[in-house]
């Protein structure tokens, strides 16, 4: 069990090599879809971490933090907003940045500085794993903070924000393995399904001017005349 904790090691810093990477493409892209595309990356890349990290510590809590996000920002999640976003929203519409992407890289690139001098003093004091997940997990809240204050339209500012949550739980499954991260990952995974639901409807009510059902049906049937 040693050799293959250790060997997941290297592992973890792979994924968190790339964790990060999907959090500054869905910082950087500028299409709905591509915002999708890198949230569903990023949230894989958090439920492998989290179950290397489980396999390493022989933790069944991990395991199941792992299960939970998988099951509602894998799959749950995408499903919702690919059942209810036009094709045309999520393919070719190009959402407007307040600031420009060079600029935003830039500003990545800071902000993955700082993380790391901010975590540089507990390291020595935290559990295996922690070295990689702190850093990047402070460095994905950062950058997810900045991608939200940028964007100007709900669905990419609601998946911002849960990129920030994304980064809190790669953090938090690096230090602690206890119970109670069990019911924080539970409910904070039904807070995001609530928004999210909740960012859709009005996103529907802005466009066709109301979220009734049979307001809605009669609009498709009157586009299909």
């Amino acid at each position: 069990m040693g050799f293959v904790s250790g060997a997941l090691v290297p592992v973890n810093a792979f994924i968190g090599a790339l964790f990060l990477l999907s959090t500054i493409l869905l910082m950087a892209f500028r299409q709905v879809e591509g915002y999708m595309r890198y949230f569903i990356w990023q949230s894989v890349l958090l439920v492998l971490s989290t179950a290397d990290l489980a396999v390493i510590r022989g933790s069944p809590n991990l395991f199941i933090v792992a299960v939970i996000t998988l099951a509602a920002k894998v799959i749950m999640i995408p499903l919702l907003l690919r059942r209810v976003l036009h094709d045309e929203l999520r393919t070719r519409r190009e959402v407007e940045l307040v600031i420009n992407t060079q600029a935003s890289l830039l500003v990545a690139l800071l902000l993955s500085v700082m993380a790391y001098i901010l975590v540089i003093p507990v390291l020595p004091f935290a559990p295996s794993g922690a070295a990689v997940n702190l850093p990047v997990g402070l460095d994905v809240l950062l950058i997810g903070m900045y991608t939200l204050a940028i964007r100007r339209e709900a669905v990419p500012q609601m998946l911002a924000l849960m990129a920030i949550d994304n980064g809190v739980f790669y953090a938090g499954v690096s230090i602690t393995d206890s119970p109670a991260i069990i019911e924080l990952a539970a409910g904070l995974e039904g807070v995001m399904v609530v928004v999210v639901v909740t960012i859709l409807a009005r996103t529907i009510a802005q466009h066709i001017g109301s979220t009734a059902v049979g307001h809605m049906a009669t609009l498709k049937e009157g586009e299909s005349r």
